[in-house]
């Protein structure tokens, strides 16, 4: 029997799967971040998360000294560095490397073509027409891009209650629950936790579920944030879709990552832009965690038949464990 190991290494979080020939996963493993390797500590970071996550899989699997035929990583913000930073942790001779956006695909098509649209603490699209053509948009990381991310979602929010705070801006339910989230009393209390040093991107992208409550409850505000994180997510996915000319076709749209838990205020006005640029879109959620895709994206490497029975047995096996991050 032959074992594959599949790796989403984001900004948040790390997880690995390690699954046989037949499809069947076997153990699930996580870890912490995998991004930005150019922080101080960063490398240390990554490969400890990415240790962490392998070896746990392995020992829910038993399979601490099996020979592992292939591992197929995606990684948030991929690069020749990561690369090889990533080769001296992996258990395998053979590794598939690219970025977290191709195994989301896999997660939502089970190798077929089609396109997707990621949006965690960060954010970016991908898509891949019958021909093999592929294409990515966005994934500049905070600074330059993620927009429609958790990050940029709790950044928008923050901005709303400081202009709240000062009577620049109208008053929305985003500072109440903010403070009642950070267990605080005040905005003031709030503006010491972002800049202390120690609230960094995943805890401002975890904003994001308060953002998500006050628009449940009708605020205006972080209605009009989610509004706008719907509308750029699919402007990242239909331009991708277009720049391999299949805004026609029909397509299989996946919206894989945490923040489309926000539901209809985010997306209903994702839907409304992709439907008018891609009228043939068929919008899904993925069918299994993005680590999972990245397996399936292994054995299809080391010559599996991704048939039907292959599939079923992946879908079955894994109700067998704690629900994954997808």
């Amino acid at each position: 029997m032959r074992y594959v190991i599949g790796v989403d290494g984001g900004q948040t979080s790390t997880v690995a799967a390690v699954l046989d020939e037949t499809g069947t996963v076997l153990g699930v493993g996580r870890g912490g971040p995998a991004n930005h390797i150019h922080e101080t500590g960063g490398v240390a970071r990554i490969q400890r998360s990415l240790k962490d996550a392998i070896e746990s899989c392995l020992i829910q699997a038993d399979l601490q000294n099996a020979r592992i035929a292939l591992t197929c990583l995606g990684m948030t913000g991929s690069s020749e560095q990561m690369e090889d930073l990533c080769a001296q942790v992996v258990p395998s001779n053979e590794m598939l490397f690219g970025h977290d956006t191709r195994i989301a695909l896999y997660a939502v098509t089970g190798g077929e073509p089609g396109a997707v649209v990621i949006a965690g603490t960060g954010s970016a699209a991908f898509a891949q027409a019958p021909n093999g053509e592929e294409a990515q948009v966005g994934g500049w990381g905070y600074l330059m891009g993620d927009e429609g991310s958790g990050y940029w979602i709790g950044l928008k929010a923050l901005n709303c209650c400081a202009k709240a705070e000062d009577g620049r801006g109208k008053s929305t339910r985003l500072s109440s629950l903010i403070k009642e989230q950070l267990e605080v009393q005040t905005m003031q209390e709030v503006h010491s936790m972002v800049y202390d040093g120690n609230f960094g991107r995943p805890e401002i992208a975890s904003l994001a579920l308060s953002v998500s409550l006050a628009a449940q409850a009708g605020d205006t505000e972080a209605k009009a944030i989610l509004r706008q994180a719907g509308q750029e997510l699919a402007a990242a996915v239909c331009t991708a879709i277009e720049k391999v000319g299949m805004q026609q076709n029909e397509v299989v749209v996946g919206t894989a990552g945490s923040i489309f838990k926000a539901g209809r205020p985010l997306l209903h006005p994702f839907r409304t832009v992709v439907l008018k640029t891609v009228p043939k879109a068929q919008i899904i959620p993925p069918k299994m965690p993005a680590a999972v895709g990245a397996g399936l994206m292994a054995l299809k490497q080391i010559g599996c038949n991704l048939h039907s029975e292959l599939l079923k047995n992946l879908l079955m096996s894994l109700g067998r464990f704690t629900p994954m991050k997808s």
